[in-house]
């Protein structure tokens, strides 16, 4: 009668290994088998060179320094007073002769 039993749980095993039932013993293995697929899909890079190659890919090729500073040169601001005369100061006439000597003299 042993041998029946032990006949019985061998064939038991083999109908669980070879069936294409959802509660098989080899569902572990399938989600094993899954799991290298995602790292192909991810080309074995690691999120540091993912973004890397992102932020090459994408259309633009400005840092944010770099849009700062445009945005900051396209806006239009009001002038302050020390760069009015400042730029009036660049934009005036040369200095006449007597201009020249009072300053010299000052």
């Amino acid at each position: 009668m042993s041998d029946k039993g032990f006949f019985a749980s061998i064939c038991s095993f083999f109908k669980g290994l070879f069936s294409s039932d959802s509660d098989s013993c080899c569902k572990p293995e399938s989600k094993a088998a899954a799991a290298p697929a995602s790292k192909k899909a991810n080309d074995g890079l690691t999120g540091v060179e993912r973004y890397i190659r992102a932020q090459s890919n994408s259309g633009s090729k400005l840092t944010g320094v770099e849009k700062y500073i445009r945005s900051q040169l396209s806006s239009n601001k009001t002038m302050t007073g020390v760069e009015k005369y400042i730029r009036s100061k660049a934009n005036a006439a040369p200095l006449t002769g007597v201009e020249r000597y009072i300053r010299s003299k000052a």
